[in-house]
């Protein structure tokens, strides 16, 4: 049988960055000349940075998409390369010749261009645009949205004929249908399909893309590839894993995970006629081959260190293309901030990030302590900023309005405002972002101050909870341990009771239930969307169950001004998650 040598581009985009992905898409081009590819594939959108949103609405973007393609079509002596892109009508057949001037060439093909817009795969060699295939199936559900921007594909789908082994194009959801897109081009002769694919991560979505492309793979009879995006964007995280599995679904190729990688793999397949023929042939520099291991397998992380990698390259990724240099944030002595720290060092360095401590009078010294305990560890600098000041200023100038001064409730807010407005003052001052360190626990149930310790730029830990922020701590000494370094989190931060001390002798568990009771209540109606009757069935205490339910439906206004965060579950809030916020609806009153 046939043997095609396949590069898969697993490379982190960006989202309208068209110079930064070209550049990119032209490096692994590149390289993949370098390794002997026969073809390159790009992950979806792998020109324009995937999800683009309404910038697909934009005047010009459609239009900077093909001086892009324009511009790929310039690079000599490589394979040819199936991009990820979007197009209009008026792009199908237009000759891309390397001499040709860009801007005519896209002034011609702008002639009666469809309004509407596809998600396409071009394929682009030296001879031009040789075919082109758009998405079939268009997900509407979870952090996708795309039938507010794209039409479907119509119509016999595409097949570029590689050394004599049918191609078949896919993206994305085209793949995950049983009987599906895939079935049709093995119908149509395919004997190799290619996916290009931007799948976020969510926990356990590794297992269930494998899962799927060893179904897909043994109802079509074909090989499959895989490639997918890497990297952050806004909440989102894509975490790369490409992978290639034979016929029989096993996995011969895996790139590794969250790490920018050309896979190259050496894929088996039927021979075919079917297809558009694809001339795979450039001048190979046999001397200047590389020795890239090809076929290679790479481990996958663990459930937990794919979690706490997530969080770090989408915390990165936020800062590094939205163009922070530093970021600060709040160290109580606490877990959440500890793990909040820990993150942004290992994303930024310890030179870019800034621990403010900020005790008030209720402040136990062993808070302070192990503030000062954490920064040491993590190399980080820490600047004390003591509030007892503004409160007593706050106080008395309440006290002309509130009979008595702020108390209660409103005077634990007052304290949490006040070191907002400071890590804020210092932001507009330095340019550096706030990092919040608000846990999904405490956010599903409104347990956080709105302009307090909700007030920042980025969210790291909004969509873990914190029985899960506990996991986190622990790997991540357990990986400092395993390497001979200090742990970063004292182990005083994860044995004392989680407190915001704003009062005397306060605990969280005083105001909410101990969290190994809260996260698997919020986990069935949160993620699971379980109804309360269910969860009450279910043998969960009735009153327990309508107090938290409660809680997390009167909370919707509270999120709503969260920043954002990265999302590492399959339902964070946001994206995922979208209840308005004035309802009437109680479904426990039914």
């Amino acid at each position: 049988m046939p043997v095609i040598r396949l590069a898969l581009a697993q490379m982190n985009a960006v989202v309208g960055g068209f110079a930064q992905n070209v550049e990119t898409l032209g490096r692994f081009r590149t390289l993949a000349a370098s390794a002997g590819a026969d073809l390159v594939l790009t992950p979806e959108l792998s020109l324009t940075g995937y999800p683009p949103e309404d910038l697909l609405l934009k005047e010009g973007f459609i239009e900077a998409t093909r001086v892009a393609l324009i511009e790929m079509s310039l690079l000599q002596n490589v394979p040819p390369v199936l991009v990820g892109t979007v197009v209009g009508e008026g792009l199908d057949g237009v000759e891309l010749a390397p001499s040709s001037d860009a801007r005519d060439v896209i002034r011609a093909a702008s002639v009666d261009v469809d309004p509407h817009i596809g998600n396409a795969l071009v394929v682009l060699s030296d001879a031009g645009v040789v075919a082109t295939a758009t998405k079939r199936l268009l997900p509407n559900y979870d952090v996708f949205d795309e039938q507010r921007y794209f039409h479907p594909g119509v119509g016999p789908q595409t097949i570029v004929n590689v050394k004599g082994v049918a191609v078949g194009l896919l993206i994305c959801e085209d793949v995950w249908t049983r009987n599906g897109p895939a079935v049709e081009l093995a119908r149509q002769g395919a004997t190799l399909l290619l996916v290009a694919n931007a799948s976020p991560f969510a926990r356990g979505r590794r297992e269930d893309r494998e899962a799927m492309l060893r179904e897909r793979a043994l109802e079509t009879n074909c090989p499959i590839a895989y490639v997918n995006l890497v990297g952050g964007q806004d909440e989102l995280v894509f975490d790369g894993q490409s992978m290639v599995v034979n016929a029989q679904g096993d996995v011969v190729a895996r790139a590794k995970a969250f790490s920018e990688e050309l896979l190259v793999c050496d894929i088996e397949a039927r021979a075919s006629s079917a297809g558009v023929p694809l001339d795979t042939t450039y001048a190979r520099d046999e001397d200047r081959l590389t020795a890239l291991h090809v076929n290679r397998v790479a481990d996958p992380p663990s459930p937990i260190e794919e979690i706490y990698e997530a969080l770090v390259m989408g915390t990165r990724d936020y800062l590094r293309k939205n163009g922070f240099r530093s970021a600060i944030l709040g160290l109580s002595g606490g877990v959440d901030s500890s793990l909040v720290a820990t993150i942004a060092v290992d994303a930024v360095g310890a030179r870019a990030v800034h621990g403010f401590a900020m005790p008030s009078r209720y402040s136990s010294e062993h808070s302070v302590a192990d503030a000062a305990d954490l920064a040491a560890r993590l190399d980080i600098e820490l600047t004390t900023l003591p509030i007892e000041p503004a409160h007593e200023a706050f106080g008395t100038i309440l006290g002309e309005v509130l009979e008595g001064g702020p108390t209660g409730l409103t005077d634990e807010n007052l304290q949490s405002r006040i070191r907002g407005v400071l890590l804020m003052g210092i932001s507009n001052a330095t340019g550096a972002i706030v990092l919040t360190t608000g846990n999904k626990s405490e956010m599903a149930t409104g347990y956080s101050t709105l302009y307090g310790d909700s007030a920042g730029g980025f969210a790291v830990i909004k969509d873990v909870p914190k029985t899960l922020v506990y996991e986190l701590c622990r790997y991540r000494n357990q990986v400092a341990a395993s390497v001979g370094d200090p742990e970063p989190i004292p182990e005083k931060v994860l044995t004392k009771a989680p407190s915001a001390e704003l009062r005397p002798d306060q605990r969280d568990d005083q105001s909410l239930p101990p969290y190994e009771q809260l996260d698997p209540l919020l986990q069935l109606y949160v993620e699971d969307d379980a109804t309360a009757a269910s969860m009450i069935d279910d043998g969960h205490d009735p009153a327990l169950v309508l107090r938290i339910t409660r809680l997390v439906d009167l909370s919707e206004y509270k999120r709503r001004q969260m920043p954002p965060g990265v999302r590492i579950s399959k339902k964070a809030f946001g994206r995922d998650r979208r209840m308005p916020i004035t309802s009437a609806f109680r479904p426990e009153s039914m």
